[in-house]
């Protein structure tokens, strides 16, 4: 039988737009099947009467309908699945008389906790210590069904649990991922910041990334396109939630690919049952020679429910690691000594004994308060800070000037890195006994800083001497300006201090309703506003011997402020058969900044002025050789010589004998590339549409299909980013403010599978298959290969964010599988990547060609030869032509996470329970398929399998043991899709044991 949770209560009574003042018309005129009168708000949560209409059932899938109704949290805490069937459920009664007719046919008893919880008892099988009652958990909440909900809803859509996360603890917060189809991340193991992937697309907000809501839009560029990083603390998190996929919902602003939400722990995560106050600790380490760097993970909290209107938590947690030890079985060496940096050295080997530089340490705060208004309003107070220091590190190199470096040393260390991130939110939530109103607003602010410190570079040394010692010992690199012959020597002594910062102001407003419409039941609403805005702000601070010498914009992490406002609406009919949808979301997007944008300057150089300029050019040559030391006596005295009759023609340059007919002097246009200061200020608007349909051909199998379009406008670096790469001048990289934004069609068409006493009595059966199809038109890449106006040549390190003007196409199948029988269990989840390598197609000058010379006409009034030729082509002129000029090919955009899909994967658990199930051992297998480009001769992601090990064992009540082996097999692999430039070999065996303490 079909089951719905509705996520999240949220808010809004005024919505904008036509198709919401259309759904407000239609909520005025529908009328509440609830009353809702003064004194029915006054009452007690469990005595409001509301009017119930659920079929005999599944009892999980009842006590699910009644929570979203009743906003009642009902929980189970011994462990035991929730079985048996719930008879039907009809008519108005209070939220107790319903729930007790709901549990008639089973053994379970109810105690409430408080007015908004219930929990569920079994005496005959609980576990007594004393007068203490054992409990572990399992939530059935407003927005969660323990984690079965997903193959309840008619979407893409998965979770990652807590208990997920505690089988195999996270070295980096991507491990999480591990487990969920159709979600990657291009981690760095030396960096500890998270970018994730969905369906082969993630940045700069394509996946919307959070924490309890609050959007994490920090940006610190880095390597195959990771442009938009989240720091988060899996020490603290309950659950991580993605959607995948263009939505119409809360969170869907300009999220083309899906969101991420990463939800932190709540007061009922701490205390025991039937505790108003408790202590949770929890701690982790590495065992003896296995623990491969693992120091430390754990946290302590405290929780408290003080009567029936306040609720406290406090947090604190740590994760400390050292480097590791790669696997030893079965070593690559081909993945370390070929790729783009290395020029293909594939006759080296390079062993690797130890990932350098992957220490890192966090620590994290996690402050909570609710405050319960009345029985029907909250309001929630968060904060999450998190602090942490790790390594600024090079690139992976085996070529380093000119020379091989071998092994462990092919990582450099540039500095210290640290980063600092602040999420402040204040919630209000409103759910009356009125079926119109299930209303949510959330104001959050998140500021996040990360600084890397670059040490002083190599020296300059000519002839043996060092000249940037030499120069800043005399002082010439003080001077203002320094001289040009003297600056790349001083640069090279200066330590850097890069500072970026990204602040999100954002407010989210939601409102769900369900109503009867023409004596119709089944529809509900939803529909709110969203708004944020990035203000982004980064400096570079330069120092020499500890003492600062200048501080500089850092133009590579560009300021500005970005801003999207949205309003959406979606109208869904349901009954136990069907589900019909439709949504609209309208996205206003705005974006101010300054940058500065190359531009090509013409000049006209009639006779005369070539004449001049020759003989000002034989005249330099001449007075140069004149006191050259470094040719004949002989050749010097004939160049003296010949300085007055060169300063003749420079006098008068039509003295030269030939003036009239040498081509030297001809006529000619010449171009200058220079910078303009530019403001940027750009702001769009659109209109997105999705529908979706189920159907439930019977209760175990529902079928669904969903449709949407989704647009992604460019972010602050892409429009605004300009400067040299750092310690590569060669590169250059523009900005463009003139980038258009991506838009996409996604298509998803799937079944959910659910079934009960399927192989033995008590045993479930959850299944869900998804195949996805989303086209993005538009999609920015950093290609390296960008001509300037004005410019000839092929721009060969000249890189931009650029606009592919071919279609991107992500298809795959995703396939997630888990099935319980109390004594065993498996969990199984797999991704198939359908198609090929998607094709490049870019503009040669995508800022303009600027190319006005062979436009211009002859000093006898015709025009050149090119000028005509473009016209008869079908243009309106040869700039026309160069503006509109192309070039095809997928070795100009570098190993960015667009230049290859991503790779198949998946994971296979095994687990058995004993023990009256306080024993949990269990085995997890992780594949991955190879991956790399079509047109390269070699894997750039090998193929792998490893294997983990996991063991928890429930002592009492309190204190709970845990044990993990990861990569049992100690296999050598790389992670798929992982940073190709940092090339860091996954962890080897790593053994860790640790415990929870609950009190």
């Amino acid at each position: 039988m079909h089951f719905k949770v509705f996520s999240r209560s949220p808010i809004t009574a005024a919505v904008i737009l036509g198709l919401l003042a259309a759904q407000t018309q239609v909520l005025a005129q529908a009328q509440p099947s609830v009353p809702n009168s003064s004194k029915a708000l006054q009452q007690n949560p469990l005595q409001q009467r509301y009017t119930f209409d659920l079929p005999e059932q599944h009892l999980l899938y009842s006590l699910g309908e009644f929570t979203a109704t009743t906003q009642i949290a009902v929980v189970r805490q011994d462990g035991q699945p929730i079985n048996g069937t719930a008879p039907a459920l009809r008519g108005e009664m209070t939220a107790d008389e319903a729930l007790r007719t709901l549990l008639a046919d089973s053994s379970l008893t109810i105690s409430y906790r408080n007015g908004r919880t219930a929990e569920l008892l079994e005496p005959a099988t609980s576990l007594t210590v004393g007068n203490q009652t054992a409990f572990s958990t399992l939530t059935v909440s407003a927005d969660r069904i323990g984690d079965d909900w997903v193959y309840h809803e008619p979407r893409a859509v998965s979770v990652i649990s807590r208990e997920q996360i505690d089988r195999t603890p996270p070295r980096h917060a991507a491990d999480m991922l591990q487990e969920t189809p159709g979600v990657y991340s291009a981690v760095n193991a030396q960096d500890p910041g998270l970018s994730v992937n969905i369906r082969g697309m993630q940045d700069f907000g394509r996946v919307n990334m959070m924490v309890d809501g609050m959007r994490q839009n920090f940006n610190d560029n880095g390597h195959q396109q990771r442009n938009g990083t989240m720091y988060v603390d899996s020490e603290l998190l309950s659950d991580v939630v993605i959607e995948k996929g263009a939505s119409t919902g809360v969170h869907g602003a300009g999220a083309i690919a899906g969101s991420a939400n990463f939800r932190t722990i709540d007061v009922d995560d701490v205390l025991l049952p039937g505790k108003d106050i408790g202590v949770r600790l929890r701690g982790m380490t590495g065992v003896g020679g296995e623990g491969n760097g693992v120091n430390f993970i754990g946290s302590a909290a405290v929780a408290g429910r003080f009567g029936d209107r306040l609720e406290l938590l406090a947090a604190r947690s740590n994760r400390n690691f050292g480097e590791y030890a790669p696997g030893r079985r079965r070593p690559n060496y081909d993945f370390l000594t070929v790729g783009v940096q290395d020029q293909f050295h594939q006759e080296l080997q390079q062993d690797v004994e130890r990932v350098r530089f992957t220490d890192n340490e966090q620590d994290s705060n996690l402050f909570k308060a609710r405050f319960h208004i009345d029985d029907d309003q909250s309001l929630t107070f968060s904060y999450l800070g998190t602090e942490l220091s790790y390594n600024n590190v090079s690139d992976r190199q085996i070529m380093r000037a000119g020379e091989v470096v071998d092994g462990d040393d092919a990582w450099r260390r540039f500095g210290d890195a640290s980063t600092t991130s602040d999420s402040v939110s204040l919630r209000y939530n409103l759910n009356p006994s009125s079926p119109l109103i299930n209303l949510e607003a959330n104001a959050y602010f998140v500021s996040t800083e990360g600084q890397r410190d670059t040490e002083a570079g190599r020296p300059v040394v000519l002839n043996g001497t060092d000249m940037t010692e030499l120069n800043w010992m005399m002082g010439v690199c003080e001077q203002n300006p320094i001289p040009d012959n003297a600056y790349s020597a001083c640069r090279a002594g200066l330590d850097n201090n890069n500072r970026t910062q990204i602040d999100t102001y954002g407010f989210t407003l939601e409102n769900t309703a369900h109503f009867a419409l023409g004596g119709i039941d089944g529809f509900s609403s939803n529909h709110g506003v969203e708004y944020f805005i990035d203000k982004g702000e980064s400096t570079t601070a330069q120092e020499r011997g500890g003492r600062q010498l200048a501080s500089i914009d850092n133009t590579m992490q560009p300021s500005g402020e970005r801003s999207i406002a949205s309003a959406f609406g979606n109208l869904q009919w349901e009954d136990e058969t069907f589900t019909l949808a439709a949504g609209l979301r309208y996205d206003y997007y705005k974006l101010k900044g300054s940058t500065q944008l190359p531009g090509a300057e013409w000049t006209y150089n009639d006779r005369y002025a070539m004449a001049l300029r020759y003989a000002q050019s034989r005249l330099n040559s001449a007075e140069s050789k004149c006191r050259s030391s470094l040719i004949s006596e002989a050749a010097r005295q004939r160049n003296c010589d010949r300085i007055p009759q060169e300063q003749a023609y420079v006098n008068d340059p039509t003295t030269f004998p030939n003036y009239q007919t040498s081509n030297n002097f001809n006529p000619m246009w010449q171009s200058e590339t220079v910078l303009h200061d530019y403001d940027v200020d750009n702001s769009m608007d659109k209109l997105l549409p999705t529908l979706s349909a189920a159907y439930r051909p019977n209760e175990n199998i529902e079928l669904f299909a969903n449709w949407g379009r989704g647009w992604r406008p460019p972010a602050l670096t892409e429009t605004l980013m300009q400067g040299s790469h750092p310690g590569d001048p060669f590169a250059v990289l523009f900005p463009n403010p003139h980038a258009q934004p991506e838009t996409s069609r996604s298509w998803d068409l799937g079944a959910n599978f659910t079934a009960q006493d399927l192989f033995k009595g008590g045993d479930r059966f959850f299944s869900k298959l998804s195949y996805y199809d989303t086209r993005v038109d538009n999609y920015l890449t950093t290609s390296m290969v960008n001509v300037m106006p004005g410019q000839p040549g092929t721009g060969l390190g000249h890189t931009m964010f650029v606009p592919n003007l071919l279609p991107m196409d992500f298809r795959g199948l995703e396939l997630e599988i888990d099935y319980d029988a109390e004594r065993w269990y498996t969990q199984a989840n797999y991704t198939h990547v359908l198609g090929s390598d998607n094709a490049f197609c870019q503009r040669i000058y995508p800022l303009g060609s600027g190319w006005i010379q062979q436009d211009m006409p002859n000093e006898d009034g015709s025009y050149p030869d090119a000028h005509y030729e473009a016209i008869e082509a079908g243009y309106e002129s040869r700039e026309d032509q160069l503006d509109n000029q192309t070039y095809c090919g997928i070795d100009v955009i570098g190993m960015n996470s667009a230049r290859q899909l991503p790779m198949d994967r998946g994971s296979l658990t095994f687990g058995t329970r004993w023990f009256d199930q306080r024993l949990d051992v269990g085995t997890r297998l992780n594949y991955s398929a190879a991956g790399g480009p079509e047109d390269f001769d070699f894997d750039l992601w090998p193929s792998y399998v490893t294997w983990d090990l996991y063991a928890s064992y429930q002592v009492n009540p309190n204190l709970l043991l845990r044990a993990t082996m990861l990569n049992v097999r100690d296999r050598n692999y790389v992670t798929g899709y992982s940073d190709i430039f940092s090339k860091s070999y996954g962890a080897g065996r790593t053994l860790m044991a640790g415990a929870e303490l609950r009190f």
